[in-house]
């Protein structure tokens, strides 16, 4: 069984995200620099926040296997 991770990050909108492609974009580019990947991560939601004038767009993280803990001797 898949568990599915996800994460978010908040744009604030300027005159070059106005719309939603250019939103869409900037939301898979900051994404793909987060998670160091070489494809974009899927967007699962994009969403206005009219009370804070922001965009919250919503990724699936990548499935990255953690490395395994270490004893430590003491």
């Amino acid at each position: 069984m898949t568990s599915e991770v996800l994460k978010a990050l908040v744009i604030v909108p300027n005159e070059k995200t106005r719309e939603f492609g250019s939103l869409l974009a900037v939301a898979r580019a900051e994404a793909q620099k987060r998670e160091k990947a070489d494809k974009n991560p899927p967007i699962r939601a994009l969403n206005f926040v009219p009370e804070l004038g922001i965009y919250v767009a919503i990724y699936e993280a990548l499935d990255v296997q953690k490395p395994e803990a270490i004893p430590h001797r003491g």
